[in-house]
């Protein structure tokens, strides 16, 4: 059943980068970190009904620290996220994101001491084999473009604080979940990682003496309102992907191997770039399609 639930998640973050990714180009990189997750709040306080709702009251003192630190670690996260997104294609940043399953299996093992087994330690490391096939593949077709070579740097850059604070947080998720449950975690972590991320790109754009806060509010706002198709459907997205990543850490056998399975998001996004988008695939990213299937038989089977 993880695994399913798993594959849930990877479909759903599938659809929303995609859709994240169109609209990078009309809002800026900060505001969309905390926007991500202020639209899907409707989402996820009507999911609140799929499960008994913990009142704070009812929660202690050690749920509310882990959840503190998942929030701000989840702010910084998300923030190298969409500055990552805004300086690459989303092809080239989705295989350099699956190193996040290796990183969240050995994340398991030291902070949760959930040992892997042989099939799910293969399967992480052919997902990122995979991944970094089709990854070095898309690079070569672009050695040519010098700027963009430079934006893929810096991309990089981001991506491996990303990985890093990933391997920590999104295994330290499991203490509160343990004591509530999935939709309630959310919930809270929610309202506590938005005014987070709100706070530290009010007073980044104070030092870059950009827009008033008010005037800033309002201009997104406006950018929120001709976008609401698109903004609802990342809130949903976004709601259904998390929910389900939790459910799946929760039954699991290893918190990794969920991250694992989400991480092989990059084969679906070439099938469709290929089916839809008429995108040219190389030899090479057919070997690293094969290779990513084979680590999801591997994880499956485990």
């Amino acid at each position: 059943m993880w695994f399913l639930l798993a594959l849930l998640a990877m479909s759903m973050l599938v659809l929303r980068r995609t859709t994240e990714k169109k609209l990078v180009s009309k809002v800026d990189a900060l505001s969309m970190s905390w926007l991500q997750q202020t639209v899907a709040l409707p989402f996820i306080v009507l999911s609140l009904a799929i499960a008994p709702f913990f009142l704070p009251t009812e929660l202690s003192w050690n749920f509310w620290g882990w959840t503190g630190f998942y929030a701000i670690a989840g702010a910084i996260d998300l923030m190298c996220y969409f500055a990552a997104l805004s300086l690459a294609d989303l092809s080239y940043i989705a295989p350099m994101l699956s190193l996040v399953s290796v990183g969240n299996v050995l994340g398991a093992y030291i902070i949760l001491g959930q040992k892997p087994t042989w099939y799910g330690m293969l399967g992480a490391v052919a997902i990122v084999v995979g991944a970094v096939t089709i990854h070095l593949a898309r690079r070569r077709s672009n050695a040519h473009d010098e700027s963009r070579r430079k934006a893929h740097a810096v991309a990089l850059g981001f991506v491996l604080v990303l990985v890093v604070v990933r391997a920590i947080y999104a295994n330290t998720e499991l203490f509160p979940l343990r004591e509530a449950n999935a939709t309630t975690f959310n919930f809270y972590s929610s309202m506590l990682t938005v005014p987070i991320i709100l706070l530290t790109v009010l007073v980044i754009r104070k030092f870059r003496h950009l827009d008033s806060p008010k005037v800033y509010v309002r201009s997104t706002a406006r950018l929120v309102k001709a976008n609401l198709l698109a903004f609802a459907f990342i809130g949903i997205t976004y709601m259904i992907n998390l929910t389900a990543t939790y459910q799946a850490k929760l039954i699991g056998p290893n918190a990794g191997y969920v991250t694992a399975v989400k991480a092989a998001q990059v084969l679906p996004m070439v099938i469709v770039g290929v089916l839809f988008f008429k995108e040219k695939i190389t030899k090479p990213e057919i070997v690293g399609l094969g290779i990513i299937v084979l680590g999801l038989v591997a994880l499956g089977i485990n």
